[in-house]
């Protein structure tokens, strides 16, 4: 009798420690739950109505946000990514990378950073109503801003490149340069140099 009843006692506890836990177990898998198996790549390209955050990690994936409600279409060719969605309903994914060069984001595509990305040199094209909201350390960084797009920028560099149009939508919010180049779009010209 008396070995039953501990026998019970703890199966019930058991239970209970299985219950408490579990649903935290669920929680952490969901996060970390890649949609797609792919290889390590360097050149994002996002194109039309998704949301992009990118988290620097040593491996590479994509999975959605908690709070998406869209779709969108992943494509890999060698060391580029890329992602479209002609949806209404804004795609939401978290992109985990490794070591980035480049990120092109054209229409009504929006890429933040979770933190700071760490890069050697950093490639930022955005075109149409593209938006970005990067914090980069890097040894070079190259940006474009055309047509109504619109870059933040934080962090630092040593070198910084920055192609425009006549009125570019540029915030630099606790940014550092060496040295800024600044073109403007259409003429070809070399505008300013500008050194710190």
């Amino acid at each position: 009798m008396k070995t039953s009843i501990k026998t019970l006692i703890t199966m019930v506890f058991a239970v209970i420690t299985l219950m408490v836990t579990l649903p935290n177990v669920k929680a952490a898998e969901k996060s970390t739950t890649l949609l797609y198996k792919i290889q390590n790549f360097r050149r994002i390209v996002i194109k039309g109505n998704v949301e992009v955050m990118l988290v620097q990690r040593p491996t590479v994936g994509v999975s959605y946000a908690d709070d998406n409600t869209g779709s969108a279409k992943v494509t890999q060719q060698g060391e580029t990514l890329r992602i479209t969605s002609p949806d209404t309903e804004k795609c939401k994914l978290i992109i985990y990378v490794n070591d980035i060069y480049r990120i092109e984001a054209d229409e009504n595509a929006v890429v933040k950073t979770e933190a700071k990305l760490t890069t050697k040199f950093l490639q930022i094209i955005l075109k149409g109503n593209a938006f970005a909201d990067i914090d980069t350390s890097s040894e070079g960084l190259y940006t474009e801003i055309l047509d109504k797009s619109t870059l933040k920028l934080k962090g630092n560099t040593n070198r910084h490149t920055l192609v425009m149009s006549k009125a570019p939508n540029l915030t630099i919010d606790h940014f550092g340069a060496t040295q800024t180049d600044i073109i403007q779009v259409g003429t070809g010209e070399e505008i300013a140099a500008l050194v710190h």
